[in-house]
């Protein structure tokens, strides 16, 4: 512990060796004085003999009532007493009545063969009184500790700070300006001896002789935390005590920097390999036990079987003093990958769904099977958003925390075949009664077979094969299976039979373009390359559609825009293209160009630029690919099938404001009507919460 600095200034009182007066045998004698009030109540500890233990405790608030006060040895409670004895000192000084006296009796008396430590503390909050702890040395100590009670006290000086590793203060014999030797005690055993002649600036201003009278101790290893340390400083050469001391170090009560520390130094300590092993033994079983402990505070075990014992006893209507106790029910989501919502749709629809979870009630909990130690930033970008994220120290897979956390999930949430294909049996062995949900993103196997066709690659088509097998046996095992795509919930509901399947968007936020039609120019591309559809689609429009467009107009600039982009991407800057790369708020780019192109010619599932681009008002020219699943309008369904196609509707819908021939709005209201966080909610509760249909499809 660290001690309040005493400021030397104005310290007069050279009677500083004890605060009571002692007699020749090691006890103390009443001395009369009025204390100082300690919050409501006053008293000190008069008299401390082995055999009794003695002194007064009133209540200046209420000076009628009779405080109780608890009696200590060495940390052991002896009993409590009364203080309600008529002292006619007491009533002369205006303590009261006078009836506010103790005398405790100690059966026995106190061994003196044994160091005691004498703490007499209030009752009702724990506070000592003046003059506790008080010492009372064994019957063999060294002359020097008792040789303390018979010898005045000529110096004075301060304890300030006391820490298992450090003390340090001030002692000064006025009479001599000579440096004090001291020595340090703990529990009643001499540790150190140490000289006061440090200078210190501060006791000089304050006229402590030639401030040369500081002391401080390191003591390397420092003091034992498992062990509660009285620590004495006294005078080597007459005994005497200064006056803030003892001080009290409680043992740790927990695992702290001290603690910490000294098991840091008993491994360091092992010396063969029979030690390492017992140790590694230990920490093992102790890492386990840390660990399933952090598991079940994330999964609120103990409230969770509480509640469901009460639901076996009353019903499902609880008692009413049980009201409000039910525990929230728990979603967990497994991805490859921390979320990044301004790198790909998938992130965005993940994140987009969770908080659908909590506004349907649920705790949400995620794990990234691929990045389970994932940087600071990424976990609080996570957990700022109300979603608690599983991983690294704590977990060290996904079947971890499935293990650790077993039965403690209602629905489990599996994004991507790859997850489902994994995970989906370890979810059934450990949450036998959660809901598992197979989130598809995109159909895969779609996607691999378009790339086959397009660049004529047999082994793509052959690995498509495999894909889709995995995909329907997800699709079957699972509890319900989430698509974004109209087109691909169809095409399930075909090939597996009996699949409970539903269409869920993702919410996409409307923010509308308030840089006017005419004061724009250009047109982008957005994707994120790392996937392969988007590279082949970018070298498509800058090789084939760009050079069919600006010979028509050489003015329009195409800018390629997206997180991850290799090199061969950024080999593309020509006349007439602008490699941006990756732009964090599209925002920006949405007020600079007329309009944006997805010229996708494989790949599979619902595009989130395109998306992005209709939500801030922005026509978007697709391809058939590009356009699948969304369901567009006809006043937005600027679809090219070809070069010559995307090229003309690009000219098109260039010179074309979208405020005056309503696209604008269409957009708008498009978006706003059903990627709105209220319809992903609609839409994904009966997903979580149905069960398997008998037979059919449950999209719209």
């Amino acid at each position: 512990m660290t001690m309040p600095t005493a400021t030397p200034v104005g310290v007069t009182d050279t009677s500083v060796c004890d605060p009571v007066a002692t007699t020749n045998d090691g006890s103390a004698k009443p001395t009369g004085d009025i204390i100082p009030a300690r919050g409501h109540w006053r008293g000190n500890l008069d008299v401390f003999r082995r055999d009794s233990i003695e002194g007064w405790a009133q209540d200046e608030a209420q000076p009628d009532r009779r405080l109780v006060l608890r009696i200590l040895d060495n940390g052991v409670p002896l009993g409590e007493i009364q203080a309600d004895s008529y002292r006619a000192d007491l009533e002369a000084a205006g303590i009261g009545d006078g009836r506010h006296a103790f005398s405790f009796r100690v059966p026995g008396g106190l061994s003196p063969d044994t160091r005691h430590l004498i703490e007499v503390l209030h009752a009702d909050d724990g506070r000592p009184l003046r003059g506790s702890p008080a010492v009372l040395e064994a019957a063999s100590a060294s002359a020097l500790v008792m040789a303390r009670s018979a010898l005045p006290a000529p110096w004075r000086g301060t304890l300030e700070t006391v820490t298992r590793e450090r003390l340090e203060g001030w002692a000064w014999d006025e009479r001599t300006d000579e440096p004090l030797a001291l020595v340090i005690l703990d529990n009643g055993e001499m540790i150190a001896r140490v000289l006061a002649n440090r200078y210190r600036r501060d006791l000089l201003q304050a006229g402590i002789g030639s401030g040369r009278h500081g002391f401080s101790l390191h003591m390397p290893g420092g003091l034992s935390p498992l062990t509660r340390h009285v620590i004495q400083v006294l005078g080597e050469a007459d005994g005497c005590e200064m006056p803030t001391s003892p001080v009290v170090i409680e043992a740790s009560s927990g695992f702290d920097a001290a603690l910490e520390h000294a098991l840091s130094s008993a491994v360091a300590a092992l010396a063969t390999p029979a030690q390492r092993e017992r140790v590694l033994t230990l920490l093992a079983a102790q890492m386990e036990r840390l660990l399933q402990q952090s598991a079940e505070a994330d999964a609120g075990r103990e409230a969770r079987l509480i509640h469901r014992q009460l639901t076996r006893r009353w019903g499902k209507v609880e008692p009413a003093d049980t009201a409000g106790s039910a525990p929230r029910p728990r979603a967990l989501i497994v991805d490859d990958w921390m979320p990044a919502a301004d790198q790909d749709a998938g992130s965005a629809a993940i994140l987009s769904h969770a908080r659908a979870l909590q506004a349907l009630g649920y705790e949400v909990s995620f794990v990234a099977a691929e990045e389970l130690s994932p940087s600071v930033a990424a976990i609080a970008a996570l957990e700022s958003q109300g979603i608690r994220c599983c991983h690294a120290p704590y977990y060290a897979s996904v079947e971890e925390v499935l293990r650790r956390q077993r039965d403690c999930f209602d629905v489990i949430y599996l994004h991507r075949v790859g997850n489902a294909a994994r995970y989906m049996n370890l979810a059934r062995r450990y949450a036998t009664k959660a809901y598992l949900v197979y989130s598809v993103a995109d159909l895969h196997h779609l996607r691999l077979a378009r790339q086959a066709k397009i660049e004529g690659r047999q082994e793509l088509l052959a690995q498509s094969h495999r894909v889709c097998v995995a995909e329907c046996a997800a699709a079957r095992a699972a509890d319900a299976v989430i698509t974004h795509s109209a087109v691909e919930a169809a095409w399930l509901s075909r090939t597996v039979r009996g699949v409970n399947v539903h269409v869920v968007p993702w919410a996409v936020p409307v923010r509308p373009s308030a840089t006017p039609w005419q004061e724009r120019r250009g047109i982008a591309f957005i994707g994120n390359f790392a996937f392969a559809p988007n590279l082949d689609a970018a070298r498509f429009l800058a090789e084939e559609i760009m050079p069919r467009v600006r010979r028509e107009d050489s003015s329009i600039e195409c800018l390629l825009v997206g997180s991850r982009m290799p090199p061969e991407i950024r080999r593309l800057q020509a006349p007439g293209i602008v490699v941006l790369g990756h732009v964090p708020e599209l925002g920006s780019l949405f007020e600079r160009v007329r309009l944006t192109v997805a010229p996708l010619r494989y790949g599979a599932g619902v595009k989130g630029k395109v998306l992005e681009s209709l939500a801030a008002g922005v026509p978007c020219v697709m391809s058939p690919v590009a356009a699948e699943g969304i369901e567009l309008p006809a006043t937005l369904a600027a679809i090219g099938s070809n070069t010559e196609e995307l090229a003309t509707q690009i000219l098109r819908l260039y010179s074309s404001d979208p405020a005056g021939n309503g696209s604008m709005q269409a957009a708008l209201s498009f978006i706003g009507e059903r990627f709105t966080e209220a319809e992903v909610a609609a839409r994904l509760k009966p997903a979580i919460e149905g069960r398997r249909a008998a037979a059919g499809a449950h999209f719209t």
